[in-house]
């Protein structure tokens, strides 16, 4: 789909595209209210886990409603529906979570592959044949989400929802909102963190849309690299709820493996932009930069991770808030003095600093425990 869209659309339509794609991503984290993490930290039994997903969906709802009044004023009411569907459904919503801790890691997948054919087939089909430019990412959650309705619907129906058990979870799950109030401001600092440089970039870039492009371009494949942490970490998830001593061992999986598929993407990367996108030539110093960040962002993913397991929130939240802090304004002063590989290098720094912070937590919390 990246290849496609970059090389199908315009430089501004595709810059288009990127943006509504961040701005969905940052948006539904908070819809998602932390829910993902607390499926995974806090329920043990199905049943749990079943009501559970079921006052998640609900709560996501009613932030949508109150959302929605909000969002008339600005006429961003479109996106409401983008926020929902990816809260509940999509990459990291709550549904994955769900299918994650109830029916295993092999479900898991199944669905991930299943919902991720659909998505993207429906931009892909929505871009070629219907000429939506910058907006595929918008439309396709209107077509998904009625359909993963019904989809969990018949799911709640198959497990005989009691009404009176809802009502009892739900004393449950209101005592567990602060906890996730602080996921909450947790992963939407994250979200902003990891793209603060695209909103940099649309805020002072006197041709965003462009400059978003280029800068997409080399970041969409450089974020290969997380699909290693994120598959380990979504395979062994219960070994590390149980052995504490895992951690080590993955750790030492990830490294290998983040390594050498940096070196298969740089060169990847060069034939790429000058052989098939020549139009994105000048963007190989950007890349580079752009890699090196998610070599550290790869790697400290399992301690993220980690800290949520061991429910530590407020570590998290304090980590992604002040990187958040500092990469706003790394992101602001180095902009001005090199462009795009400023906004690129203020990444760097920060998720730097942001691996050697959740190293340090997390094997501080391994003496502890």
């Amino acid at each position: 789909m990246l290849f496609f869209a970059a090389h199908h659309l315009s430089k501004y339509d595709y810059g288009e595209l990127e943006y509504y794609k961040k701005v969905i991503e940052v948006g539904s984290s908070v819809f998602a209210f932390g829910f993902p993490a607390l499926i995974l930290s806090y329920t043990k039994s199905k049943e749990s886990k079943n009501y559970f997903f079921l006052l998640g969906l609900l709560f996501v709802l009613f932030v949508a409603a109150i959302a929605a009044i909000f969002f008339s004023f600005f006429s961003w009411l479109f996106l409401i529906v983008p926020f929902i569907f990816y809260a509940m459904f999509f990459t990291g919503g709550i549904a994955q979570s769900y299918f994650l801790v109830s029916k295993g890691s092999n479900y898991a997948s199944h669905y991930k592959i299943l919902i991720s054919i659909l998505f993207y087939g429906v931009i892909f089909t929505s871009i070629y044949y219907f000429d939506v430019a910058g907006y595929a990412y918008i439309y396709v959650n209107y077509i998904l989400l009625p359909l993963s309705f019904i989809q969990v619907a018949a799911l709640f129906y198959r497990e005989k929802i009691v009404w009176q058990k809802v009502k009892r979870y739900w004393r449950l799950f209101k005592k567990l909102l602060f906890s996730s109030f602080t996921l909450v401001v947790s992963n939407f600092a994250n979200m902003m963190f990891l793209y603060t440089d695209i909103f940099v970039i649309k805020l002072l870039s006197r041709n965003p849309n462009v400059d978003i492009a280029n800068y997409s371009f080399a970041l969409n494949i450089a974020n290969m690299l997380l699909l290693i942490p994120l598959t380990l970490v979504q395979v062994d998830i219960e070994k590390l709820k149980l052995k504490p001593n895992y951690l080590n061992e993955i750790n030492k999986k990830i490294l290998i493996l983040v390594l050498t598929a940096s070196l298969f993407l740089l060169g990847f990367y060069f034939i790429l932009i000058h052989k098939f996108f020549t139009n994105y030539s000048n963007t190989i110093n950007i890349f580079i930069v752009i890699l090196l960040a998610k070599i550290f962002h790869s790697l400290s993913s399992l301690f993220g991770t980690n800290l949520i397991i061991l429910k530590k929130f407020k570590e998290n939240l304090y980590i992604n808030i002040a990187m958040l802090l500092l990469n706003i304004v790394v992101s602001y002063l180095l902009y001005f003095q090199f462009d795009l590989i400023g906004v690129a290098m203020a990444s760097l720094i920060c998720l730097i600093i942001r691996y050697f912070l959740l190293f340090k937590i997390n094997r501080k919390s391994a003496r502890v425990s």
